[in-house]
């Protein structure tokens, strides 16, 4: 198990401390290093990052019936295309970062699940978990 308590109440900084930064520092507490990339400047009108960066970054895709402890859950939230990302801490807990909040942990709940777009596990090197 990983000790993410170090990383609730975060204060949101696009593109400095947001939703991207939380998974990278989650993945840091297990010794994985994942890059930085640049955000988009409009998350309106912009393709998702997530899903065009997850392979190069070392993730694969699982169901999310198949979801793990560690797991990222890639989102919509308000977005056209799914420009958020969580992971998950239990099996119906994520760690996230969400605009204008300070991190932390959430309940699964049907708003969450519903705005899923795919779920990744990281396949380069250590697992998570």
């Amino acid at each position: 198990m990983v000790d993410y308590q170090p990383l609730l109440g975060q204060h949101w900084s696009y593109g400095n401390q947001d939703c991207y930064t939380i998974v990278r520092q989650y993945f840091a507490l297990q010794g994985v290093d994942l890059p930085d990339f640049a955000r988009p400047d409009d998350l309106d009108t912009a393709s998702s990052v997530y899903l065009r960066e997850a392979l190069a970054l070392g993730f694969e895709p699982v169901a999310f019936e198949d979801r793990r402890i560690g797991d990222i859950a890639i989102m919509r939230l308000g977005t056209a295309e799914p420009m958020h990302a969580a992971v998950f801490v239990e099996p119906w807990r994520i760690l996230h970062h969400c605009r204008d909040r300070p991190s932390g942990v959430d309940w699964l709940n049907s708003y969450y699940v519903n705005s899923i777009a795919a779920v990744f596990r990281y396949a380069a090197g250590s697992s998570a978990g």
